[in-house]
Formats: C-alpha cells, structure tokens, sequence
C-alpha cells in the first residue's frame, strides 16, 4: 500500500496528535525529508517546515525505507540563480569607453588637447548610443548594464577630472569633491552587490557579471550632475584645444559642484534607487 501511494507521487496529509493521521493521495506537491529530520512541504511559493514531533505517528512507518528520500526527492525543482545575457551591444559600447579611459588620460598629460577631445566624443557618442539600444530593445537591455554603464561614467568622468586637475584647467576642490562622490557611489554599489547575493557568497559568484541580484535606478539629479560634468570637461579640453576663451570655465565650476552635492544628497534620501532580484525558482 505504501509502495503504491509512493508511485502515485503521494503527498502526505498530517494531523496533529490529537486527530487522526490522514495518509490521502495528492499529486504535484511532493513532501521531502531533510537530514535534520524534519519534513519539508515545497508549496508553489514558500517553503513551510513541520516539527518532526508532529509527524511521529507516521515517522516510525517510514524508518525502515532506504529509498524514501530518494523517491520523494526526485523530480523537486532546484533553486537556481537568475543569470543573463551579458554579451549584449551596450554593454560592449560600455567596456570599450572603459577602455578609453587610460588613453585619454594619458593624452591630456601629454597636452596633446585635440586629440582627446575628439576621443571624448567618440566616447560620449557611445553612451549615448548604448542607452538608445538598451531602451530601443527589450532584448539588449541586461541588469548588468544598469552598474556598467553607471561605472563607466565615472571612471571616465574620474580619469578626465584628474588629468585636467594635474594640467590645471580644473581646480583641485572640485575634483576632489567628485572623485570623493563617485568613490561612496561605487563602494555602495559593492554594497548593495553584497546584500543582493543569495548565500553561498563566494568571489566568483560575487564577481560573476551574468549573476543578476539588483537593478540601480539614477536620481534625476544625478542625470543632470553627469551631463553637467561632461559639459565642464567637453569645455575644457576645447579651450587649449581650439583657443576658446577661458570665461565660461568658472560658471561651470560652480554649477558643477552645485550638482554635484545635490546628486549626492538625493541618493541619501530618495527612494527606489535600487531594486533586488530575487532568486527564481526554475521548474
């Protein structure tokens, strides 16, 4: 009899020790032992553990049955991590204006003005190009690109600010101010990458770009402080460059610093500027 409700994918109903014990046959829903006896019920949505001592009545009639657990175990979906596509157009336009980021550096250094600015604008023109793709189509937007694209942004922002800053044509306050900005956005991007991760939390699931935990949302703020600077950037590189007057450097300082601290501010006290994905159940 045990054998043929064990065949028919049984669930087993049980009492608690004043009622009865209820054996009924139930399909879809398997029970499976656990090695710290104790029974788990996988419902649709949540798992829902029983006391052994409940299920006493019934535990003593299994104990004998080596193929129990391997019978009810059988056929359970596994809980796997929700990995994507990450080979997607903007995210390659992304790493490759990281990959920039060295270069122009260095061609500011050299004073070679003109050249990094028409690098500038190759890079800008990838941004560009990558957010149009991601919302154009359904099928290249990825959660990875909601932190490279991001990422990107400051390191490029970063790696300008601090070559113009050792050329002169940014004053140190201000890239200070930033830099110091974009490191706390960053380290609470590890952060939140930390909380979102489902244990085990190891380095290579941690680091495993595909391993999708959580989406970031930019401040409207922050939107309008990134264009700010790649506006103050764009100009100081035209004006030794192209010999531009120097007059409109200064306003954009202090509307970039404004910015700057605002967008900082708006990430402390907004709401839903990050959502965690959670762990989805595969059948």
């Amino acid at each position: 009899m045990i054998n043929k409700l064990l065949r028919q994918s049984t669930v087993f109903k049980i009492c608690n020790l004043r009622n009865p014990t209820l054996i009924s046959c139930h399909r879809c829903i398997p029970i499976m032992v656990c090695q710290t006896q104790r029974f788990r019920h996988l419902g649709h949505n949540r798992i829902r553990q029983v006391d052994m001592e409940k299920l006493r009545p019934i535990s003593n009639g299994f104990k004998n049955l080596m193929s129990f657990k391997s019978f009810c175990t059988q056929n359970v979906p596994e809980r796997k991590d929700q990995t994507e596509n990450i080979l997607t157009v903007p995210n390659v336009l992304t790493v490759g204006r990281m990959v920039m980021c060295p270069f122009l550096g260095f061609l500011v250094i050299q004073n070679d003005y003109s050249t990094a600015f028409n690098l500038f604008v190759v890079a800008g023109i990838t941004d560009l190009l990558d957010g149009w793709i991601a919302r154009t189509f359904p099928s290249q937007a990825s959660l990875a690109g909601s932190f490279l694209d991001p990422l990107a942004d400051k390191l490029l922002l970063g790696t300008l600010f601090i070559s113009l800053t050792y050329s002169g044509l940014i004053p140190m306050p201000l890239t200070g101010l930033i830099v110091a900005r974009d490191s706390l956005l960053v380290a609470s991007g590890f952060y939140i990458r930390y909380i979102s991760l489902e244990p085990p939390r190891t380095l290579g699931r941690y680091f495993d770009p595909s391993l999708a935990t959580a989406q970031l949302a930019p401040t409207n703020i922050s939107k309008f402080n990134t264009a700010v600077q790649l506006v103050l950037v764009a100009c100081s590189l035209a004006v030794p460059a192209f010999n531009f007057g120097e007059s409109i450097l200064p306003f954009l300082w202090y509307v970039t610093g404004t910015t700057t601290v605002l967008s900082g501010l708006s990430y402390v006290f907004a709401k839903n500027t990050y959502r965690i994905i959670t762990r989805s159940r595969v059948k």
